[in-house]
């Protein structure tokens, strides 16, 4: 098992629907790290079935934990509407990196995990869950899945340009 390297591309917002009359957009935020980033980032608009094509964000806001956002040459609510259902995908690089010692969850997937002591290969990370509490790392190996908290106390080390994490796992935690 191969860990995945971190993709060039990220998914940042996805185009909710139109606001207003001047062309501005609602979208929901995909990844953490993009409100920071929108002043600095290139921008991709991809759409079923298009080519991708380049976008410049004129300005944005928060509201309602969603972003509003004028995509210069979108001026008109006909032309908002045309993006309706859309994906901003963002450079990696462009993002503002994380706090040090933490890191973007869109990171932690495809990261290989190993168990310590025995450096025995657990799986990959497919999915990092969020249910209020700590984040579950979701770990695949074959048809069988382990759910791993993301604590500091569990997840003992993490290389994210290695793609590798080492994990302390606690008693019966393999076997639910």
């Amino acid at each position: 098992m191969e860990a995945s390297p971190l993709p060039e591309w990220i998914l940042a917002a996805r185009i909710v629907r139109p606001r207003g009359i001047r062309g501005e957009v609602i979208a929901e935020l995909r990844a953490a790290g993009v409100t920071e980033s929108l002043g600095r980032a290139a921008f991709e608009l991809r759409r079923d079935n298009e080519a991708p094509s380049p976008v410049r964000i004129e300005s944005s806001w928060v509201h309602r934990d969603r972003l509003v956002l004028k995509i210069a040459g979108v001026d008109t609510i006909e032309q908002a509407e045309q993006l309706r259902g859309g994906q901003l995908w963002m450079r990696r690089a462009d993002r503002v990196p994380a706090p040090e010692g933490a890191c973007y969850t869109d990171e932690l997937i495809g990261c290989l995990v190993f168990e310590r002591p025995s450096g025995q290969l657990l799986g990959k990370v497919t999915d990092c869950l969020d249910y209020g509490g700590p984040l579950l790392l979701e770990v695949t190996a074959g048809e069988r899945e382990i759910l791993i908290p993301f604590v500091p106390e569990i997840c003992v080390e993490k290389d994210i340009v290695a793609r590798r994490l080492v994990v302390v796992l606690p008693e019966g935690l393999k076997e639910l």
